[in-house]
């Protein structure tokens, strides 16, 4: 971006300078003009250009313990009192297996600036996991 102070032209029309007067004097030829305007003058003030932001992350890994449900527990059983006493007071005395499941496997890449980047996957892949992580939004803590 050059640093102008003049009307540009933009699609054949010139543009209006902007009024600073009042949120909708601002806002009269859009955000994109506004933004516009503030980096064109931040630019002149600071005599470069403006630095882009790129994101790059390599090897990211992330895993979680996740206690694994008793497969005895989900069959059906005859309703007899021993079955039913086991039922009852077992579950608290048990051990509970603790399995490590890794949901995400060495992800690497790069988000340049200008670019919209799209992630796909299926359901419980990853996808809300890694943009979280990435903006330091993710809960590093456990439950």
């Amino acid at each position: 971006m050059a640093p102008s102070s003049a009307p540009e032209e933009s699609a054949g029309q010139p543009r209006q300078p902007l009024g600073f007067g009042s949120a909708d004097e601002m806002m009269a030829q859009g955000p994109q003009a506004l933004h516009h305007e503030v980096a064109s003058k931040m630019e002149a003030a600071l005599g470069q250009a403006l630095p882009q932001l790129e994101l790059r992350f390599k090897n990211v890994t992330l895993g979680a313990d996740m206690v694994v449900a008793d497969e005895d527990a989900s069959k059906p059983e005859l309703p007899t009192i021993t079955n039913h006493v086991k039922k009852r007071y077992g579950g608290c005395c048990a051990k509970k297996a603790v399995v490590r499941r890794q949901i995400l496997k060495g992800i690497s890449g790069v988000f340049k600036p200008g670019t919209m980047t799209l992630i796909l996957g299926q359901p419980g892949s990853g996808k809300s996991a890694l943009m979280k992580l990435l903006s330091g939004r993710f809960p590093m803590e456990k439950n």
